[in-house]
């Protein structure tokens, strides 16, 4: 009996170990996961920016030809408006 309890003694001290280098482990890789997340995020942001840039420059141009073609829808009304009041 003394020889199977020791058995039983080490076998719960080797769970114990397993178990604390298991906690080791995940402790020491936080900061590389959190590392290369921050990381991912920098890249992503970088390449978020230009496009960002492109569609707001999109945007502007679609926006400034918009403004025009009912300046000049706006401008033709009212002079055919004028016209159909002097006949």
């Amino acid at each position: 009996m003394e020889k199977t309890q020791r058995m039983a003694v080490a076998g719960s001290g080797l769970v114990v170990a397993g178990v604390g280098l298991g906690i080791l482990g995940t402790a020491l890789m936080i900061p590389a996961v959190f590392e290369w997340t921050v990381n991912m995020v920098e890249k992503g942001a970088d390449s978020l920016g230009p496009r960002l840039t492109d569609a707001s420059r999109t945007v502007g141009t679609v926006a400034g030809t918009l403004h025009r073609s009912f300046n000049a829808a706006k401008e033709a009304g009212v002079e055919e408006m004028r016209r159909a009041r002097s006949i």
